[in-house]
Parts: C-alpha cells; structure tokens; sequence
C-alpha cells in the first residue's frame, strides 16, 4: 500500500529529529529510505508551515512549530513534578544519578535526572538523550517488557540486532530478574542498572529509571544491590507515569494539566 503524504511527512520529521542538526538532504533522504527528491518536496511543506528551518548549505533543523507541537503532546508537567520526588531520593540513597528515560519508537529518550546531593556538576547524560531500545540497560529493560510484536518491530529497526542469536536469551533473562545491567556502552567507563516502569494494568513497560555512574565504583556486586531501592522507586512511579501515558490516560488527563508556572516552579 502507497505511504500517505502526511505519514511521510511524520517519518522525514521523526527522521531528522534523530540526527544531529543541521542535517543535509542527502542524510535524511537515506535514513528516510527515500529518494532526495521526494524528501526535499516533503521538507519544503514542513518548512513552509514552520515544522523546520532551513540553514542554507547546513542542511535542515527542527522548526520552532515542530517544538511547540512536542511541548504539547509530551510528558505532562504534572509527570514530572510526581516523578522527581522519587528519582531524588534514589539519588541519594544509591550516592549515583538517577534518570527517567520514556519509550519513543524504537529508542528511550531521558527526560529526567537527579544527581546525589553534595556532588559537583558533572552531568554522566544530559536531559533529552536518544539512544535505541537494544543499547544499554535503560533501553533493554523497556525492551523486555513490551508486547511480543512490538519487540519485533524494534528489532526489525535495528537489523544488526534482528540477527544476534542472543536477543531473546538476553530480554528473557531482564524480564527473569526484572532489571537490565549495561557495562560502558552508551558511554565510556560508565556502568548502569535500569529497571522497567510498568503499567499496573498492562504490565507493560511505559518507561524505565536507570541508576548510572562510572565503572570503578559500580562493579556487577554492587549494580546487583543498587536492585532493591531501584524497584522500589518504579513500583512508585508505575501509577504517576500509567495516569499520563498509559492506555486509559485520556480520562484522568484533565486532572493533571497545570499552567506554564507550574513547570516554572518544578524546577
């Protein structure tokens, strides 16, 4: 069946809002799977109502609408005012930083962190990073915990992946102990233990909390004990983020927007 214009139009948005901008036409054509003209008609349309910029030879960025568009439709303020409470004393009980990350497609995005108290300010990953659901222990363990079919289609985005005999051994054994280990793999000489945060009606994963730091201080016994406070914080955080993102969000939504100075004073 022939893709609809506005479909592909999400997937050139989707597209390039994954690569590091600008990015140049001939880049996004080829990770669209489209031929450079077409791609250059349907970022023509996105430009002309906003949803990108044009940088001349630079390529193409993410427009102002398209950003206001995400503001609206993505976790609620009232997510992450909930969530925080939460993520701050895994912080401070594990000495490590905790961070939130959600389900996008086939990747997890962090939308959350808190650091220990009385550390200095030394970011291990920033708010907003991208990585695909089969790298690392923050993706993995949503990837475990997602519907059989979607777990395929995550793989079939990730070919390299599709083919490591592996896979399933690896998620059956996240979902037997219920948390995911990753040792320096979306960032040099950091390890990290992340467990799901799952739907309390579905049990499946919605998001997940990783708890990183560097590899000296967190061996595999150590990553194994940080296990408990780490459960205990999704079990937590399991209703806040199923009221806004699960599958019967759309009734108790109303309850939980707040204004703009609400985000103010989260943060």
């Amino acid at each position: 069946m022939a893709e609809d214009g506005h479909i592909r139009a999400l997937r050139i948005l989707e597209t390039l809002a994954a690569l590091h901008q600008p990015a140049a036409l001939k880049t996004i054509a080829e990770r669209a799977g489209l031929p450079s003209t077409k791609a250059y008609r349907v970022l023509r349309d996105l430009q002309d109502h906003g949803y990108v910029d044009h940088i001349g030879r630079r390529g193409y960025r993410v427009g102002a609408r398209a950003v206001a568009l995400a503001s609206l439709v993505g976790p609620r303020p009232a997510l992450l005012r909930r969530a925080r409470p939460a993520l701050v004393r895994l912080a401070a009980e594990t000495s490590e930083t905790a961070s939130l990350q959600l389900r996008s497609g086939a990747h997890r995005v962090m939308v959350l962190s808190a650091d220990p108290p009385g550390t200095a300010a030394h970011p291990i990953a920033h708010i907003g990073e991208r990585s695909p659901l089969t790298s690392g222990c923050a993706g993995t363990a949503i990837l475990a915990f997602l519907p059989a079919h979607q777990v395929d289609d995550v793989l079939l985005a990730q070919p390299s992946q599709a083919a490591r005999t592996d896979v399933p051994e690896q998620l059956a054994e996240i979902r037997r102990r219920r948390y995911a280990l990753s040792r320096s793999v979306n960032h040099r000489a950091l390890n990290g233990i992340a467990a799901p945060v799952l739907d309390p009606d579905s049990g499946h994963a919605l998001g997940s909390v990783a708890i990183a730091g560097h590899a000296s201080r967190l061996s595999d016994p150590v990553l194994h004990r940080l296990a408990t406070p780490l459960l205990a914080a999704c079990a937590e955080l399991g209703a806040h983020l199923a009221t806004v993102l699960g599958p019967s969000s759309s009734v108790r939504l109303e309850s939980l927007d707040v204004t703009i100075q609400d985000v103010l004073d989260v943060e």
